[in-house]
């Protein structure tokens, strides 16, 4: 699939039947499925875990997590969140740097592919195949969920079947991306500040290659979010 052969899986500990399902779809494209498990440690052994969360991460200088309704509490709970999840990607990267392949998927734990899938990467796979890109979002945020830009790219799909790559500044998510080689690397080396698909679209938009597919064809499912701390609602697509 896009002449990629694996898949890098951040998976919460508590969402074991999220990951096995996503497992069976990723093995379902020929993908190589690889669990990078994290959480408290304290749902499986031990020795099982890629990464166990620490209770006071280095958010001294974080930006993200809480709102002006959350309490000072509410709010440091939430950055400690996306903090570990940071440093979480962080490991994940550095493990896929290690394996040596020049382009793997980064999933999380609730992404899904979509029915659309199939159809849209066999028409778009040949325009991919000839181009030397950093990134290849195929789940992404651009804008929010339910504004004009996003309701027009899925009611151009619904009613013609247009399908595209467009060029991506200023876009986030790390539920469903190829990553080269070189972003891995530069991954790694991100200071703990804000999530690394922030920094990323922050400080890097003009120095990498990144494209999205159009419309999206890998998507979150919507469920509890332990950063967030509550229930986040997603259009099934």
């Amino acid at each position: 699939m896009f002449g990629i052969k694996k898949a890098y899986c951040l998976c919460l500990d508590k969402r074991k039947e999220h990951w096995l399902d996503l497992k069976q779809q990723c093995e379902s494209k020929g993908l190589e499925f690889n669990r990078f498990l994290v959480g408290e440690g304290k749902i499986f052994d031990l020795q099982d875990y890629d990464r166990v969360d620490i209770e006071n991460p280095p958010i001294d200088n974080w930006g993200y997590g809480g709102h002006g309704k959350n309490t000072e509490e509410e709010a440091k709970i939430k950055k400690i969140n996306h903090c570990n999840a940071f440093l979480s990607h962080q490991a994940m990267a550095k493990k896929a740097l290690e394996d040596g392949d020049e382009k793997v998927l980064f999933l999380e734990d609730d992404s899904y592919f979509t029915e659309r899938f199939d159809k849209i990467a066999e028409r778009i796979e040949p325009e991919i195949k000839d181009m030397n890109y950093d990134m290849l979002y195929l789940a992404w945020w651009i804008g929010d969920e339910g504004d004009e830009f996003n309701e027009d790219v899925e009611k151009t799909w619904e009613e013609s079947g247009s399908i595209g790559v467009g060029k991506a500044t200023r876009i986030g998510g790390l539920h469903g991306v190829i990553i080269s080689r070189k972003i891995l690397d530069i991954i790694t080396r991100l200071e703990p500040i804000d999530p690394i698909d922030s920094q990323l679209s922050r400080f890097f938009h003009d120095k990498i290659d990144s494209h999205f597919v159009v419309p999206k064809i890998i998507h979150d499912k919507g469920i509890f979010s332990e950063c967030e701390q509550n229930i986040v609602v997603r259009t099934k697509l």
